[in-house]
């Protein structure tokens, strides 16, 4: 839109700002009439709504004299029993006092006024009234004429009421009235001001767009020149920087390696530093269940087994962590139930060191899209992250839970430990490398920017919180949780 108005010529500009200028006045004007217009439909219905006060007053009153004088006036003379008056009157009552709360409800009446007087006389009045039918309804005694003065007296008071209500809203509605018609009058002769206004500004404007369009003329003329002389020489300068661009690209490259390299070898170490502590575990329980005379060929096989296993996946672990930089890697489809039970016997020495118990909530397998492996760091991480808060917590039912849940977009994988929670002053840096809560020997803070970095490659996301869970028991733990989300797109059934 912008190379089109600067390439159209001066005439059509001026015409294109002109109207825009038109429009917007236009817009204006339109825009304050109906402001106007619709304060005076709001102040049209605030009078009506002050006429429904009147009304419900009116309606009490003809709820005394017809409802209950009347009705009386029928049980003296026989015409109804007493049963039939007794109902009309207690109906009569109920709305009566129903109107009456409306009424309180909608109007603020100030104190020392002369309403104020009529407003307490009405109420004394009306506890005199509700005091002679209470009486008529236990004993059927009452004194017709002390109730007729009363309800004439009350019927005065509310016909005061309501003629002082139409006074007020009669004053507000011409005094609007006044205001409104005063705004119209300004708005239209605010509209000509702005109008004339508007107009000798466009011509000005026009007058300063020729004066700038001819210098602006000028200019290009001498840019113009200025660029064919710069043309001639730009070849060998654009080749120049083009040769101290690639100089720059090698340092920067092999910065990256070095970089790449160093972080690759930081994350190996953070990887192998469990699985070397299980197989330390491994070795001392051979000596001790030597030393008990409790080593037996089937404890040898199984724990050699998980030795192996160990072995296996501390190689993997350099393959894969040398392959994450690669950029030609391939996805692979893999069991999700497969890879989470792997990563659970991997760890299935230290848990039952540790007496923790670790489950595994998964209704359905699933077949994702993605790094087998890479996902089983993920998940290692964070369950060791887990282990060690519970060793270091007083919970004595130490327990971590891994649920498998799919919604319409993703699928949910979170991992849950009953030790406390996440300190929430640090909740915001937990995934930032080299944050740690943990002493140098213990970590280096990329456990949890490494898992967030895989799972990122992998189109998903983590997510990391603190809930109160019932942990598959019928207590509720304070835990933390850590949700891998994976984006269904990605992750089709097999």
């Amino acid at each position: 839109m912008i190379k089109i108005f600067i390439k159209t010529g001066f005439l059509n500009k001026t015409k294109l700002i002109v109207s825009i200028i038109s429009i917007l006045l236009l817009s204006i004007i339109f825009m304050s009439q109906y402001t106007i217009f619709s304060f005076k439909n709001d102040i049209d219905i605030l009078f009506q709504k002050r006429l429904v006060s009147s009304v419900k007053l009116s309606h009490i009153k003809d709820l005394y004299k017809i409802n209950i004088y009347e009705t009386i006036n029928q049980y003296k003379r026989k015409e109804i029993g007493f049963k039939e008056a007794n109902n009309v009157i207690k109906l009569a009552n109920i709305l009566i006092q129903k109107e009456w709360n409306n009424y309180l409800e909608t109007e603020s009446i100030p104190k020392n006024t002369f309403e104020y007087l009529i407003f307490n006389n009405i109420k004394t009045l009306k506890k005199e009234i509700d005091n002679k039918l209470n009486k008529f309804l236990t004993t059927r005694e009452i004194n017709i004429q002390k109730l007729s003065n009363n309800i004439n007296l009350i019927n005065i008071y509310l016909s005061n009421l309501i003629n002082i209500n139409l006074k007020k809203a009669i004053i507000q509605k011409n005094n609007t009235d006044k205001k409104f018609s005063f705004a119209v009058k300004a708005s239209i002769i605010s509209i000509i001001i702005v109008f004339i206004i508007t107009i000798t500004l466009i011509f000005l404007i026009i007058e300063k767009f020729k004066n700038i369009n001819t210098l602006l003329e000028k200019k290009v003329e001498e840019k113009t020149k200025e660029l064919q002389i710069m043309n001639k020489t730009l070849e060998k300068r654009i080749e120049k920087k083009i040769n101290e661009i690639r100089k720059k690209d090698k340092i920067m490259f092999q910065q990256s390696k070095l970089a790449a390299m160093g972080e690759m070898l930081q994350n190996i170490a953070h990887q192998w530093r469990q699985p070397l502590a299980n197989l330390s575990m491994i070795i001392e329980s051979f000596q001790i269940k030597n030393e008990l005379g409790k080593l037996d060929n089937k404890y040898i096989e199984n724990k050699t087994k998980e030795a192996l296993m160990i072995a296996e996946n501390m190689s993997k672990t350099i393959e894969d962590f040398r392959n994450f930089f690669k950029p030609d890697k391939v996805k692979k489809r893999f069991s999700l139930k497969e890879c989470l039970e792997k990563t659970q016997k991997l760890l299935s020495f230290i848990l039952q060191k540790n007496n923790i118990d670790l489950k595994i909530d998964i209704k359905k397998d699933i077949k994702i899209l993605g790094y087998p492996n890479e996902l089983s760091h993920v998940c290692i991480n964070f369950i060791t992250n887990a282990i060690e808060a519970l060793i270091n917590s007083d919970i004595k039912e130490k327990k971590i839970l891994i649920t498998v849940k799919e919604t319409k977009k993703d699928i949910i994988i979170s991992i849950i430990d009953n030790a406390g929670g996440i300190d929430e002053s640090v909740m915001d840096k937990i995934f930032e490398p080299y944050f740690t809560t943990k002493t140098k020997q213990q970590g280096t803070g990329i456990g949890l920017y490494m898992a967030e970095q895989i799972i990122s490659f992998m189109e998903g996301k983590i997510k990391a919180k603190n809930i109160i869970h019932k942990m598959c028991t019928k207590k509720f733990y304070k835990c933390a949780m850590f949700e891998i989300i994976l984006p269904k797109a990605n992750n089709e059934k097999l």
